[in-house]
């Protein structure tokens, strides 16, 4: 294991910090999260569409704090100064991607759901630029799912991609897809699990409804992180 050791429970340490983090988000915007008794008991593999930061924030936030859940995380990013190295070690919610490394990176989220964690992924691997509509989906997710066990839990964001003060922002929970729904073998078993996350997903995303009043700051909310 590396040293963002996987932590069998939720510490009081990060409960703490998620609290004051989901009081410090409900300041600023307004959340809702539809379909969370959707989200099993077991280690799963939550995929939600990319379309900026609150996404993925508001999953750790608003998700069961058990099983502890973690997400993917910039390496570059995550240890771009000395106290944010400082801080994902004492709240270790992300895991360091390192695009030089992939493979260090799949040994890391294998070993988290092995250990009985969650793990969140983007699974189109970029940002997407438009509401309700979604990228070409990788395989990693389906991949891990195959070799774990653990099964997708598609999640639909809607209105993370412009942010603004007081802004509504959509969380949908839809069923989980285990990796005994689909049969086969090695790729091709791979490629019909991540063509059921796709339908799953585009049934998650009804889009944003158009807004014409004024949107404070916008700017700096959605260029936060």
């Amino acid at each position: 294991m590396s040293e963002y050791t996987f932590a069998p429970h939720a510490t009081w340490k990060f409960k703490i910090f998620r609290a004051v983090c989901r009081a410090l988000f409900l300041c600023v915007f307004r959340a809702r999260v539809i379909g969370l008794e959707n989200v099993p008991r077991v280690p799963y593999i939550v995929c939600v569409n990319h379309l900026g930061w609150a996404e993925g924030i508001m999953v750790l936030l608003f998700f069961p704090s058990e099983p502890p859940l973690r997400g993917l995380g910039e390496r570059d990013v995550m240890e771009r100064a000395m106290w944010r190295r400082w801080l994902w070690r004492q709240i270790p919610i992300f895991l360091p991607l390192d695009r030089d490394n992939p493979r260090q990176a799949v040994r890391l989220m294998q070993e988290t759901l092995e250990h009985g964690g969650a793990l969140g992924i983007a699974p189109e691997g970029k940002l997407g630029a438009q509401e309700g509509t979604i990228g070409e989906l990788q395989d990693g997710a389906a991949f891990l799912s195959l070799r774990t066990g653990a099964p997708l839990l598609p999640v639909g964001a809607t209105g993370t991609l412009e942010l603004w003060w007081g802004k509504t922002l959509t969380l949908r929970v839809g069923a989980p897809l285990a990796p005994t729904s689909v049969t086969g073998e090695g790729r091709a078993r791979t490629r019909l699990l991540t063509a059921k996350l796709d339908a799953a997903l585009r049934a998650l995303l009804p889009g944003a409804a158009p807004h014409t009043g004024r949107k404070p700051l916008r700017d700096f909310l959605t260029k936060l992180f």
